[in-house]
């Protein structure tokens, strides 16, 4: 990044946040819900806010998770250990194959009044299974749901079109609406969305969401108010951390850890269920990167060992899988492509392209941790074996039409292998798979693993073929397998309570220091 760039992206973050003449000290006439005399503001500094604004079903994970694990509650919540927690329901068991039964939390309240119990629940997934919700991020994923009823006002039974016997960690990325808010009018919810989480939403706008403390909360906050900013820029989220105009930066990258220290914060660097990578747009008609040897050539070609020593500070690990170490699946024998340009030119000739190639990539930046500088090294090292990338940007709202459609005009685009928020291995490797209803990637000889892998109930059995699907997905790569990820977050002096469990940051149980 060019300084020019650098001093327009601070100068901008630092103007939209003096804008809002908010402080952690000021003072308005509710009551504070930290039981002071003074209004206690959490403000967070985000690279870029939800593209669907407060409708949960419209995407999965970072950034839009930033704002909605204030908001919104799901069933359960995975851990970043992975194991599956309670939080709508409090207890769940299998009844028959293709049915669950969920214990549902009493005495629970949306932030507008209704009451949460399982006509809520019902409400939800049916939405989901509607035709205006089965191309969604979260309808994709949710698939196999096939509906849901009530036992009892606190019991609720979820049925499968199949047996699946990670329903409880599936479930987890179903955040649960207010059903007589959402069914009144989805367009407006997305403008004000009401959930039973730890806030509630006063205001949303192209740059911020004004939250205030939801007193009827099961999780109650300690705080009285949250502000989520847009600063797009590392620099200027790292800047306004510095300057005391945000109390938690997201996604800084590793080279600004030092400053944070400097400046008395704590830097927060979490594991992330994920592993960066360029997918190849295979399915494409005329498809550049359709051949197998080309993929492997390219895998060789780029040094990620550097990558993760120069740009990332040794946080982040090299891989050539698409399961994470933190993730169920993950398999310690399938090793990285190490780095073997010989081999790469080998193989670029054995595909017919040892006079050159050139490839399109549609990427996403500012959004992990040194995510620009790592796609331009990656370009660096294509070169050296006669590949010319060139890198597109765009905008995350962007990136996600393109992805819901297959709409890339390129042979290669930024996508994560995301394991989050079941911590499990086979969400990613459904979407890199000809399961993914729009595929950009089909590899018909692994599909019988995966539909193994989602059937199988015997933990240990499961295991071994998510070990075996990562060897046969290394070997025909749906990607460049680039490096597992480490989020680099950040605290400001005085700020106690920070939790992370795969990018749902409990703010409910964060305080700011006078």
């Amino acid at each position: 990044m060019n300084n020019h760039r650098l001093g327009i992206a601070i100068a901008a973050g630092a103007a939209l946040l003096l804008s809002s003449a908010c402080s952690s000290g000021s003072t308005d006439g509710g009551t504070p819900a930290s039981g002071g005399g003074k209004t206690q503001t959490l403000r967070v500094g985000v690279a870029s806010l939800a593209p669907g604004q407060g409708n949960p079903f419209t995407a999965t994970g970072s950034p839009s998770i930033y704002a909605w694990s204030a908001i919104f509650d799901a069933l359960t919540l995975v851990d970043a250990k992975g194991a599956v927690q309670s939080a709508l329901a409090t207890s769940w068991e299998q009844v028959e194959p293709t049915r669950w039964r969920f214990t549902l939390r009493e005495g629970v309240k949306f932030s507008n009044g209704e009451v949460f119990d399982a006509s809520a629940v019902i409400a939800t997934i049916d939405h989901v299974n509607s035709e205006a919700a089965r191309s969604t991020p979260v309808g994709v994923d949710l698939m196999n749901v096939s509906g849901a009823k009530a036992v009892d006002p606190r019991t609720v039974e979820v049925t499968t079109a199949k047996p699946d016997p990670i329903l409880p960690k599936v479930l987890s990325e179903l955040y649960i609406v207010a059903p007589k808010a959402w069914q009144q009018d989805p367009k407006a919810f997305a403008n004000a969305p009401v959930g039973t989480g730890s806030f509630k939403v006063d205001s949303i706008t192209q740059n911020r969401w004004e939250l205030s403390a939801n007193p009827d909360s099961w999780r109650k906050p300690k705080v009285d108010k949250l502000q989520v900013i847009k600063l797009p820029d590392a620099a200027a989220r790292l800047q306004a951390l510095q300057s005391g105009q945000i109390e938690v930066a997201i996604q800084l990258n590793p080279d600004q850890i030092e400053q944070v220290r400097a400046a008395g914060g704590t830097p927060q660097t979490d594991p992330a269920p994920q592993v960066m990578s360029l997918a190849f747009y295979q399915t494409k008609s005329g498809s550049k990167v359709a051949d197998q040897k080309l993929r492997q050539a390219l895998n060789y070609a780029v040094d990620k060992q550097a990558i993760v020593t120069n740009l990332t500070g040794d946080l982040a690990k090299v891989t050539g899988q698409g399961a994470s170490e933190s993730t169920f699946g993950y398999d310690p024998q399938t090793q990285p492509y190490p780095y073997d340009p010989e081999k790469a030119k080998e193989l670029l000739k054995e595909a017919g392209h040892d006079k050159g190639l050139s490839l399109t990539a549609d990427v996403v930046v500012g959004s992990y941790p040194a995510d620009d500088q790592l796609y331009q090294a990656v370009a660096a090292d294509l070169a050296k074996v006669g590949v010319t990338l060139t890198l597109r940007q765009m905008t995350f709202a962007e990136w996600l039409e393109k992805y819901q459609t297959n709409g890339w005009s390129g042979d290669m685009f930024g996508l994560s292998w995301n394991s989050a928020p079941w911590m499990d291995a086979i969400r990613a490797y459904r979407i890199f798979s000809c399961a993914k209803a729009t595929a950009f990637f089909c590899d018909k000889s692994v599909m019988p693993l995966i539909e193994q892998a989602n059937n199988e109930f015997d933990e240990a059995k499961r295991l071994s073929t998510l070990q075996e699907l990562a060897r046969k997905v290394h070997d025909n790569p749906p990607s460049i397998y680039l490096v597992q990820q480490t989020d680099v977050n950040a605290t400001a002096k005085g700020v106690q309570g920070y939790l992370n469990d795969s990018r749902f940051i409990h703010y409910e149980q964060m305080t700011v220091g006078g």
